[in-house]
């Protein structure tokens, strides 16, 4: 604080002090005014006090006091924050500037954290507890919602609002607050989901100039400290979101991206020139487009495709691949079936998913290792094999699985690779 804003401080605490104003409310006054709340309470009321009875020396003098909890010995403070959730971590940084500095400089592990946006509404989700900061019925509200498990193992839940002092759009002051901890190189988090309007009505979207403030705010917090998580999700309408995010990722880091809106798809082209694709070894990715070329996932140790249209084109481009791909696993692509209707050589109607297993063995045939009464590619001088499972997923999708397996095993039906990602997501595919 430059010695302009000090005295400009210290002349509104005299003003108000002589008006025998309540020292909190003065406080929230003038963080209200200043646009954030790097005032530190603990200095603020002890100066307060000295206006208030009478003492109108400008100068700082030293404070005596009883001792406080940031008083404490460091270990012991350390040993406190550890036992902490992250949302009384972020709580308790709030206090006063020692115990910030303490809590930022507290090397922790944390699971995941999930950001949502919506028009009147945001939130932080950490484990078990939400942040929810909104716009509603005249009110700017910081609403926290705990959740915990009592000695009968039974959920139970508590609630908390409070009125926001600062100014500003509720997205603002989220992204305000994800900047102190997201970014932090002392915080770790396994996981990161970023959620645009998901599942939200389109008469209740966020209005696009809005959208696009709060992408540009993400993009200038990540460039100042790029983001190290193992798993990335992010579940957006817009694209721009993407390539916000996603470039801003330390390379090397990330392992996992899911990309799970219907149209992220449109501009994958952008996303797998970056390092961090190239770099990954799993991958969710909801829509391809018809231009995009397969080979971009076949790096990959495993990915899935929620819809894609497996082509003659795209069955031969994957059956000349899959010996190149050494770090390759598994596969899983779902298409929706096409309003056509399918004939066999003598011109009779057949099913769609007895034309796609003809067409998927009659691609996979032309390859000398295709065995079409196995489904299976034998890889040669190993012990392993690709097995090429196909099915009818309800009425209207067929689902393509290609697995790199031991000789000897079957592992069809197991759906590891969506187990794998419910335990990534914490989600239901």
């Amino acid at each position: 604080m430059n010695g302009t804003v000090e005295a400009e401080n210290n002349m509104y605490m005299l003003y108000e002090a002589a008006n025998q104003m309540p020292v909190y409310e003065v406080y929230q006054k003038l963080c209200k005014f200043r646009g954030n709340f790097d005032i530190d309470y603990v200095d603020f009321e002890q100066k307060y006090y000295r206006f208030y009875h009478g003492n109108s020396e400008l100068e700082s003098v030293e404070r005596i006091s009883s001792k406080t909890f940031s008083d404490l010995p460091e270990d012991i403070l350390n040993y406190v924050i550890d036992d902490l959730e992250l949302v009384d971590k972020l709580s308790l940084r709030k206090v006063s500037k020692k115990l910030r500095e303490t809590v930022d400089n507290h090397k922790c592990k944390n699971s995941s954290v999930l950001i949502h946006f919506e028009a009147d509404s945001s939130q932080i989700e950490l484990a078990m507890n939400y942040i929810t900061y909104s716009d509603g019925n005249g009110k700017s509200t910081y609403d926290i919602m705990t959740r915990s498990l009592d000695s009968d193992g039974d959920m139970k839940m508590k609630y908390k609002e409070k009125p926001r002092v600062i100014e500003g759009e509720h997205w603002e002051l989220m992204i305000r607050d994800l900047s102190t901890f997201l970014c932090n190189p002392n915080w770790k988090f396994y996981g990161v989901l970023w959620d645009f309007d998901e599942g939200v009505d389109d008469d209740k979207l966020t209005p696009p100039d809005i959208r696009q403030k709060q992408i540009q705010l993400i993009e200038n917090m990540l460039k100042t400290t790029p983001l190290q998580v193992y798993t990335l999700t992010i579940q957006s309408t817009d694209h721009t979101a993407v390539m916000a995010i996603l470039p801003n990722v330390i390379p090397g880091s990330l392992e996992f991206l899911g990309l799970n809106s219907k149209n992220n798809g449109a501009k994958l082209e952008e996303v797998v020139e970056l390092e961090q694709w190239k770099r990954l070894k799993r991958s969710f990715v909801q829509t391809v487009p018809d231009s995009f070329d397969i080979e971009h996932f076949f790096h990959l140790e495993q990915f899935k495709i929620v819809q894609i249209r497996i082509t003659e084109d795209r069955l031969v481009k994957i059956r000349d691949i899959l010996f190149k791909s050494p770090k390759f696993s598994n596969c899983t692509l779902l298409s929706k079936i096409e309003d056509r209707v399918n004939v066999d050589e003598n011109g009779e109607e057949i099913t769609p998913l007895r034309a796609f297993v003809i067409l998927i063995n009659r691609i996979m045939g032309e390859h000398p290792e295709y065995d079409a009464g196995t489904r299976c590619y034998s890889i040669p001088d190993s012990d392993e094999h690709f097995s090429v499972y196909s099915c009818q997923r309800g009425g209207d999708t067929l689902e393509l699985e290609i697995q790199r397996q031991k000789n000897e095993r079957d592992d069809f039906g197991d759906d590891s690779f969506n187990d794998s990602l419910r335990e990534i997501l914490g989600i239901h595919l």
